[in-house]
């Protein structure tokens, strides 16, 4: 009796220590671990090519301000369509899923991702690299399914997000939800049957999805109808999952904001991937999308495309489905395959529209271009945006083209005046929404705390706006179109940059500190020094991105293609513009070069099998107390607080599967590490548990005694 009495507890401190040890020791044994093993056990893998290793994925401090940009918002000018454009966006449904205000933690907030699939690695093989159409395709032939295809999506994003930041916003119950309404109909009548889309969250209207315009105090609005774009794409076989980053009213060329955090360029997380779509380009150039939809007032698609390494087209003015006639915002794509967008144009070009589009000539070497790499304002142009160039005309006067030096024929200065004009009803809408949601006018005082130093100062020149500024913008467009109209008589294409310069740093801030604290004081001047003010202010911007702004007011289709990389190992796009209704043109173009093999994937390829740790909710800031552990730039990766003196984040290797993990010495990224004192608890729940079974046998014994 006492034998048995004596094995059951023994068993008994077993089991209770098996316990204790599995419930408390691998958090704590993951993180404790600087070595190979350690970060095998944490699942931190890359499977990748040997080039791969070039790549430095330690992730940056995440600044809340960055470059500033050209990029206008698409809205109209005159403060009565201003309030109309926006009163239709106060309509609020429930939220889809709650959203934080915070100015500092990016909006990455999802209901329960997906599942990923137990074949994950066979699914990666089948679907990396390939286009939308390639995509449908394996789902029609039965190759994969379209369940299979939006788990890896979301699992992709899971992984990949927390370093991109490049969606703010995914719903996989909605996802699943359109997914069933799609069985019911034909896969062989939807092109895009079954592919994953991921929509810009600016100005593109899903029932349900945030409406935030960017804007802090709208972080809760959702849009309470789906708008005519969003619709078509659904109808074409598209699962919309979720929503891409962008600045606020998407007023800049890069992607940064006070409501949704920075987003980060796949191929340098130091840099932007650009603005204004910049987390739908980040997403394509991650291949975590084939395509991911955008819009462009002043470059919006094509800027990103540019410093992202991806093909972004902006379509003719008034061509696509909901877009307005008058120069303003346009809707597209960017992508990575030609033929992608080739058809994405068929079906969302408005059908009293499509017969305008001119056709492709049997030859295109019969096409006579203009190219210049000289900016448009005077602003200097970086060696490797003028070689971009260069570059191309020596191989298309290869090919048989007749390529010329030729300016357009449009004074660059005045455009841009003209534009920073057009942009004085983003303040009007800014201060609209303000007085809906705050009850109040905007002031300076809300300068970087409630919204950026820009969108403060175009509504107070807005109120010292003379009355004839419409006539004085019509005037202007007219001349443009006339100009361009004239130009392309001689020139049926124009060669640009897309943008002067790579990628910016995300530490460089969108608006300069001097130009701020002008601008906090821009109420006290006349509205002429006031707009004298506001393009000094973005001239910071404007000069890294000064050759996108022509194709918008012209109303004239333009593309960027990714056909170069800087010395520094970065993309740079070539820009085409062409006159209105070129757009197959200006995409037979750039089939072209992709069949002669002069786009430039390289880089952002090898990040097809990057996986990464997600970040999480919660998470401690170890104090490190060795000198092993490497300073964060300066704040926390996942918490984005500032450390205080002492507090140290753990830098870990990346390992690739089946690879020498000593040749991936310099692949990085910041992961949590959790308090040392988890190994005390462990220990302690265990003694705990022994004197607690030890006990309880000693009274069984004495009771059954008695």
């Amino acid at each position: 009796m006492n034998n048995r009495l004596f094995l059951r507890t023994i068993r008994n401190l077993i089991i209770i220590s098996l316990i204790s040890i599995l419930c408390f020791t691998p958090a704590v044994a993951v993180a404790a671990q600087v070595s190979a093993t350690a970060i095998s056990s944490t699942n931190i893998k890359a499977t990748s090519s040997s080039q791969q290793s070039k790549i430095s994925l330690t992730s940056a401090a995440q600044s809340t301000t960055n470059n500033h940009s050209t990029e206008i918002s698409h809205v109209n000018v005159s403060k009565n369509a201003a309030a109309q454009s926006t009163s239709s966006k106060i309509a609020v449904s429930k939220p889809v899923t709650s959203m934080s205000s915070s100015s500092v933690t990016p909006l990455y907030k999802t209901k329960p991702l997906v599942a990923s699939t137990s074949n994950n690695s066979s699914i990666s093989q089948l679907v990396q690299g390939k286009s939308a159409l390639q995509l449908a395709h394996l789902i029609k032939n039965g190759t994969i399914t379209p369940q299979e295809l939006l788990a890896y999506t979301y699992e992709r994003i899971k992984q990949l997000n927390p370093q991109l930041n490049s969606v703010i916003y995914t719903n996989p119950a909605y996802a699943e939800a359109q997914l069933k309404a799609l069985q019911q109909h034909n896969p062989q009548t939807m092109p895009f049957y079954g592919v994953p889309l991921l929509i810009k969250g600016l100005d593109q209207p899903l029932k349900g999805y945030p409406n935030t315009n960017g804007l802090t105090f709208e972080a809760k609005q959702t849009y309470s109808y789906t708008g005519s774009f969003v619709k078509r794409l659904q109808q074409l076989g598209f699962i919309v999952i979720g929503e891409t980053n962008f600045p606020e009213l998407g007023l800049i060329n890069v992607t940064t904001s006070l409501l949704h955090g920075t987003a980060h360029n796949p191929w340098d997380l130091t840099r932007n991937p650009g603005g204004s779509s910049g987390g739908s380009a980040a997403a394509v150039a991650a291949d975590i999308v084939p395509i991911a939809t955008g819009n462009d007032a002043g470059g919006s698609l094509r800027i990103p495309a540019s410093w992202s390494g991806v093909i972004g087209l902006k379509p003719t003015q008034g061509l696509i489905l909901g877009d307005p006639t008058t120069p303003s915002v346009v809707n597209f794509v960017d992508a990575r395959n030609v033929s992608d967008m080739n058809t994405l144009l068929t079906y969302l070009a408005k059908p009293d529209q499509v017969s305008k589009l001119q056709a492709v000539p049997t030859d295109l070497t019969r096409l006579k271009i203009a190219y210049t790499d000289k900016s448009p304002v005077g602003t200097p142009v970086s060696p490797a945006a003028r070689q971009a160039v260069h570059q191309a005309v020596d191989f298309l006067r290869a090919h048989g083209f007749t390529v010329v030096r030729q300016d357009a024929p449009v004074n660059g200065v005045k455009l841009m005046q003209n534009y920073f004009l057009r942009a004085l009803s983003d303040g009007q809408v800014a201060n609209f929404l303000c007085q809906h949601f705050l009850h109040r006018n905007l002031t300076p005082n809300d300068i970087n705390t409630v919204v950026s130093p820009m969108t403060v100062a175009l509504y107070l020149a807005s109120l010292k706006a003379p009355h004839d500024i419409e006539n004085q913008w019509t005037h202007e467009i007219q001349l443009i179109h006339q100009q361009m109209t004239a130009f392309h008589q001689e020139y049926p294409l124009y060669l640009t940059p897309t943008t002067a310069t790579v990628a910016p740093k995300n530490d460089d801030p969108a608006f300069l500190p001097h130009e701020v604290a002008l601008l906090r004081q821009i109420n006290k001047l006349p509205f002429n020094a006031q707009m004298k003010l506001i393009y000094n202010a973005w001239l910071h911007g404007l000069t890294k991105t000064p050759f996108t702004q022509l194709a918008n007011l012209a109303g004239e289709p333009a593309i960027s293609l990714p056909t170069y990389i800087s010395p520094a190992g970065l993309p740079l796009g070539i820009q085409f513009e062409g006159s209105q209704y070129s757009d197959r043109i200006l995409l037979a173009l750039a089939q072209f070069f992709a069949d002669h093999g002069q786009f430039k994937w390289s880089r952002t390829t090898q990040l097809n099998t990057l996986t990464t740790q997600r970040t999480p909710t919660k998470h401690f800031c170890y104090r490190a107390k060795s000198s092993s552990y490497s300073y964060s730039p300066t704040r926390c990766n996942y918490c984005q607080k500032a450390p205080t003196s002492g507090y140290k984040y753990q830098t870990l290797q990346v390992v690739a599967s089946g690879s020498n993990p000593s040749s991936f010495a310099n692949k990085k990224m910041h992961i949590k590490k959790l308090p040392a004192t988890g190994n005390h608890l462990a220990l302690g729940i265990i003694l705990c548990g022994w004197g607690l079974l030890g006990a309880a046998t000693i009274f069984i014994k004495i009771t059954r005694k008695h």
